[in-house]
């Protein structure tokens, strides 16, 4: 919105200075209404996301309302697509996409399930496994508001092993040039971890410096794994540990030991 009043301060001031060419007020006003349009896609998407949430929502209160019963029958039931649902949690967690799918459709409950958010993570974790960063960034760039807010590191993390893929290529020239296009602006935290890929510069990939053989390691990718999870968990406001692991440690903790 700011942009927009940027613009229309601008067009005031032209027209009050003289002489105002029309080409000059055409060019301000096309501005403006090019903002106003990319503002009402903005918005427009805003609101799909949050009618679709207010659907989620209510389709799950009316599962949790079902439990209200005298009926034992649909009792067990509810109880039955209950553990359903938490194995369907735990399955996509363990990355057993297709039995989870499987077990969704066959208990009739995609919509009290987050397949599509895991869905979507798992497009992004096999081409992070495929040493590829396209879909994770585009993945950050749709995201990137809501990332700045949680103050992720996963883009700087991304660009940094897109750096050190083009060192393990021996392109040094277009290694530097990557970093002096998207190693800028950097937090304290981030300029340590900087310096250091720096130093790759000096050294062959088949280095056996430790601390330089190490960030060549193509185990990397998989903590990129780990990373994109925890920001993706984190995004949703999704606990690191699965209901059913969580269920299960309070069953286990609520036996009795021959401790006291």
């Amino acid at each position: 919105m700011s942009r927009v009043h940027t613009d229309l301060d601008e067009l005031e001031k032209k027209l009050l200075d003289k002489p105002t060419t029309v080409g000059d007020v055409s060019r301000i006003l096309t501005s403006v209404v090019d903002k106003l349009n990319a503002m009402k896609r903005k918005a427009a998407e805003s609101i799909g996301d949050e009618l679709d949430a207010a659907r989620v929502t209510k389709r799950r209160t009316d599962h949790l309302r079902e439990y209200d019963t005298k009926d034992q029958n649909l009792q067990t039931l509810w109880r039955k697509k209950r553990l359903d649902r938490i194995l369907v949690e735990y399955f996509l967690r363990c990355g057993y996409y297709d039995t989870a799918l499987k077990l969704a459709k066959h208990s009739r409950i995609e919509d009290l399930t987050n397949l599509d958010i895991f869905l979507v993570a798992k497009e992004v974790e096999e081409s992070l496994s495929n040493h590829e960063t396209a879909q994770c960034l585009a993945w950050c760039y749709d995201n990137k508001s809501k990332l700045r807010k949680l103050k992720s590191n996963l883009e700087f993390k991304l660009r940094q092993q897109e750096f050190i893929e083009l060192v393990r290529k021996n392109k040094r020239l277009e290694a530097v040039g990557h970093a002096r296009k998207y190693f800028v602006n950097l937090e304290d935290n981030q300029m340590f971890s900087v310096q250091k890929a720096m130093g790759l510069l000096a050294f062959p990939p088949e280095t056996e410096v430790s601390s330089y053989k190490e960030m060549l390691d193509l185990s990397r990718w998989q903590l990129l794994v780990k990373e994109f999870r925890s920001e993706n968990f984190k995004l949703y406001q999704l606990n690191n540990y699965s209901v059913f692991t969580v269920t299960l440690q309070a069953g286990l903790s609520s036996l009795k030991t021959p401790y006291p």
